[in-house]
């Protein structure tokens, strides 16, 4: 199925502040597919305020970064 807004918001999000750079490119579509489960369980919350605003200004993007930071500590992809 096609990604939703908020799951390209979020993919572009990673890969532009640098939190895919130390991702092994033969993992990087596992890491992004992880990446979206994770945030779909977790943070559904705040997946729905970026599809439904499309956009990601000040609180937004600091609960995005912690929240990709906390995955990539947390979770095996």
């Amino acid at each position: 199925s096609p990604m939703s807004i908020s799951e390209m918001a979020l993919t572009l999000f990673a890969v532009n502040k640098g939190f895919l750079d130390d991702v092994e490119v033969k993992k990087a579509l596992a890491f992004e597919s992880a990446l979206k489960a994770f945030m779909r369980d977790k943070h559904a919350d705040l997946m729905g305020k970026i599809e439904s605003d499309k956009d990601m200004k000040g609180d937004t993007e600091k609960q995005l970064s912690d929240a990709i930071a906390a995955f990539k500590e947390s979770a095996v992809y």
